[in-house]
């Protein structure tokens, strides 16, 4: 009798350990690490306009180094603003220049000034206070007298 109170005892508790759930640790959350990307420089901001050009005619603006190295450039419509920003490449000054087929624009070029977030036009060598928003190019045709 022991021996069969000894084997109903085994039998019910393989059919209670086989009953039990074992419920497995929930996941955790691993955070996504996304390299940081810094955002395009907005400053320091250079503006103007492009006139006198048919629609069809795109003039080129050109921000170069006073050594004449292009640092930038952008296509400017006629009587459409047009912006950029300077990317600075270890110097302060700047020529921005407007260039169109065909055409001469005037003025040829200015010469700005980088001082922190803001660019300055430089007149006769001296940097001014005009800040350097409003570089307005009115292009001619090369043939016109």
């Amino acid at each position: 009798m022991r021996i069969c109170l000894l084997l109903w005892m085994i039998a019910l508790l393989l059919v209670v350990a086989s009953c039990t759930t074992v419920i497995p640790p929930s996941p955790t959350a691993t955070p996504e690490i996304h390299p940081t990307k810094q955002p395009e420089p907005s400053q320091p901001l250079i503006e103007g306009e492009v006139s006198g050009l048919p629609e069809d005619v795109e003039a080129t603006i050109y921000i170069k180094t006073l050594e004449g190295r292009i640092v930038s450039w952008g296509g400017a419509r006629g009587e459409i603003p047009w912006q950029a920003v300077v990317h600075q490449v270890g110097g302060f000054d700047y020529i921005v220049a407007a260039e169109a087929e065909g055409y001469i624009s005037q003025p040829i070029s200015y010469t700005i000034h980088i001082s922190g977030d803001t660019a300055y036009v430089v007149r006769d060598g001296q940097v001014t206070d005009e800040e350097a928003v409003h570089l307005d190019f009115h292009f001619v045709p090369k043939d016109s007298p």
